[in-house]
């Protein structure tokens, strides 16, 4: 009841073409859609260990008992003082299935965030499933907004009704945005580094934090989407602040990528980006296998080389950008990523075709947001299609990029608009 008095009484949730009630619908369609998920994670995952809307909630009940046990070690593990070296703490571990993933390397370690922040939502809510489920879509949302209000204020030509509800109601961006999950934070993520251009010009110090916090929130929950979207950033800003041609910046910083990626694999430790990139496609392939995943497919486990890593880059285009195919699919379920992937290229297509066809010039604003979105998309979808073997997890691991598809179709079609009312 309170998120629904904020949505409705707080000025800040207002764009401009877009009245507070249908603000209020749309966080409303966002915690109904949490309730699917529910029942589709209830009916068809009977495994709750295994499964991702449980998983994080089921092991922060073990800190949350901790809260009451020993508050010491619990502000401990919640802070992360002494967590890998007090052989006492492990005793709190060995009962959670998720704090520790098969990784070696600290940066992969996903999942301990979310165990920490359910524990503290358990605290507040008295262990409420309900309460939990609903502050993460209530996250989730909130990125969402975010991002329409402020991509609006700086791009004129962009609908905001069409991005708003483009954002809300695209099938599989509104189920996996609604759970207890990693995705949530990263789009609230991407919504404070996007807020973060919006109080640039009065508050420098408070952008400085917000683009922060939202990059280290991003570090720590998806570690390969952090890598993609960085190096993206970096190149919008520089283009945004020095005016340089977008295509020459993004030849440059991948050139110094790919520098950096041959430095980093000649490191024989745990973060060799390549040795990473090798353990976690091969843990996944395991993982189907073992547990029998239906949307499972075939792909040639990548070895931790450059001659590997390299070969592999065709078929994770291939996986990232156009799976699932027609053979790919033996669910209801894995039918809808394949009709969002048609509906998506096919209006790509439409827009590229209008934008030559009128012989748009896009503005350069315009034009950097558009190729540093294609820049980040590339990247996050290649990775992704490299060491995901398994539709439903590549349809989720994407959706960073989905939602710079988007924003991308709706630069297109804002700029077509723009032209034929000029």
């Amino acid at each position: 009841m309170t998120i629904l008095f904020f949505l409705k009484r707080i000025d800040f949730f207002q764009i401009n073409g877009i009245k507070k009630n249908h603000v209020l619908f749309a966080f409303l369609s966002q915690v109904f859609a949490g309730f699917i998920l529910y029942i589709i994670y209830s009916q068809y995952y009977t495994e709750r260990y295994t499964a991702d809307i449980f998983k994080y909630y089921d092991d922060s009940l073990v800190l949350y008992d901790t809260f009451f046990s020993n508050p010491l070690d619990f502000f401990k593990i919640l802070i992360g003082i002494d967590c890998d070296s007090e052989d006492y703490l492990i005793n709190y571990f060995s009962e959670m299935n998720h704090w520790d993933t098969s990784y070696e390397n600290s940066l992969m370690d996903e999942s301990r965030l979310l165990i920490r922040l359910n524990a503290i939502l358990n605290i507040i809510g008295f262990k409420s499933y309900s309460f939990n489920l609903i502050s993460f879509v209530f996250i989730g949302f909130l990125g969402k907004f975010l991002i329409t209000k402020n991509l609006v204020k700086f791009y004129k030509s962009i609908n905001p009704i069409i991005l708003f509800w483009g954002l809300i109601l695209f099938p599989s961006l509104m189920l996996w945005s609604s759970g207890i999950l990693k995705e949530p934070l990263i789009i609230f993520s991407i919504g404070l580094i996007l807020q973060s251009f919006g109080v640039y010009n009065s508050k420098k110090r408070s952008s400085l934090i917000l683009v922060f916090f939202g990059l280290l929130i991003i570090f720590k929950v998806k570690f390969y989407v952090f890598i993609c979207f960085l190096p993206a950033l970096i190149s919008f800003l520089i283009c945004q602040n020095w005016k340089i041609k977008p295509l020459k910046v993004i030849t440059i910083t991948s050139i110094s990528l790919n520098i950096l990626l041959v430095i980093l694999s000649t490191l024989k430790n745990s973060y060799n980006p390549l040795e990473i990139l090798s353990n976690k496609q091969n843990d996944f392939i395991k993982l189907a296998e073992i547990f029998n995943a239906g949307s499972s497919f075939k792909m040639v486990p990548m070895d931790p080389n450059f001659n590997s890593f390299f070969s592999s880059i065709p078929m994770g285009i291939i996986n990232g950008f156009f799976r699932p195919f027609p053979s790919d699919i033996n669910k209801i379920i894995h039918v809808l990523p394949l009709i969002e992937n048609i509906f998506l290229y096919v209006l790509i297509i439409y827009l590229f075709y209008k934008l030559f066809s009128l012989k748009i010039k896009l503005e350069t604003v315009y034009l950097n947001a558009l190729l540093n979105s294609v820049f980040f998309i590339s990247l996050l979808f290649v990775i992704t299609g490299i060491s995901t073997p398994v539709i439903g997890a590549l349809v989720r691991y994407k959706l960073p990029g989905t939602i710079f598809i988007i924003i991308s179709i709706c630069i297109m079609h804002g700029q077509t608009k723009n032209y034929e009312n000029n």
